[in-house]
C-alpha cells in the first residue's frame, strides 16, 4: 500500500476515533442534564453541577484537539 493511502487511513481512524470521543461526551453530557433536571436534593444537585462542568470541559478540548487536527 503505498504510503498517502496508509496516511490516509490512519488519518480515517483517527478520525473516527475522536469522533466517537465527542459523542460519548455527548451522551455523558446529556445523562448530567437530565439528572439534574430530576433531582431536588441539594447534595446531588451540587455534584451534577459539578459533572456537568467536568463534561463540558473534556468536550471543549475533545472538539478543539478534533478541530486542529484535521481543519
Amino acid at each position: 500500500m503505498p504510503k498517502n493511502k496508509r496516511s490516509e487511513k490512519v488519518r480515517r481512524a483517527e478520525l473516527s476515533r475522536y469522533a466517537c470521543e465527542i459523542g460519548t461526551i455527548r451522551e455523558n453530557l446529556s445523562e448530567a442534564y437530565s439528572q439534574f433536571n430530576s433531582t431536588s436534593d441539594p447534595d446531588a444537585l451540587d455534584a451534577c453541577i459539578f459533572e456537568i462542568s467536568a463534561l463540558r470541559s473534556r468536550y471543549n478540548t475533545a472538539l478543539k484537539h478534533y478541530r486542529d487536527r484535521f481543519y
